[in-house]
């Protein structure tokens, strides 16, 4: 059964290849500035190396990955995570599903005021759907992943490091006199 969660503008098939691709690009987000292999993504993804190949060879026709020279079969990311949006995600995927998708009947016929009418709401709507992927970088994968295992804290004033910035009392033994709290 299909969630709503699942669907991206009503289009599942759509929201599916999103997800991977994205998959993907996590995969070489983290491994960043190494490539990646196809076994590296299948492992990380789940999905079968003929479906990671047409999504991988896709992200390369956008600019997006490319092929390692020195290593024949592995990928790598064209540019910096955090150039990389979720829109440019969102517009290969697009872009591949638009290559595949046949001529409709509506094609062959004369333009009228509906079809004008849904035109307008389309690009008003994939202009908001861009605006908000906009904002959602690659480089929060980096961030998402690095924050999953908080480094261990240690005492500010530690003798052992040089960090004491002239503070030499613990959070308990810190008071505030009257005074100082009435002004």
């Amino acid at each position: 059964m299909v969630t709503v969660e699942d669907c991206i503008l009503g289009n599942s098939a759509l929201h599916d290849r999103f997800f991977a691709t994205t998959e993907i690009l996590a995969k070489l987000v983290s491994s960043a500035p190494r490539a990646v292999s196809m076994t590296q993504l299948e492992e990380a993804t789940g999905r079968a190396e003929k479906d990671l190949t047409k999504l991988c060879n896709a992200l390369g026709r956008a600019g997006l990955l490319r092929q390692d020279e020195q290593a024949p079969g592995k990928w790598a990311l064209t540019c910096d995570p955090s150039l990389v949006t979720l829109e440019d995600v969102f517009r290969c995927v697009m872009s591949e599903q638009q290559t595949r998708s046949r001529k409709s009947a509506a094609a062959d016929r004369a333009p009228n005021d509906v079809d004008l009418l849904v035109m307008q709401a389309m690009i008003a709507i994939n202009q908001s759907v861009f605006k908000h992927l906009r904002q959602f970088s690659l480089d929060r994968l980096k961030i998402s992943a690095a924050g999953m295992f908080p480094s261990s804290r240690r005492p500010l004033g530690d003798p052992r490091l040089d960090d004491d910035f002239g503070l030499s009392i613990s959070g308990r033994e810190a008071s505030f006199s009257p005074e100082q709290i009435a002004a």
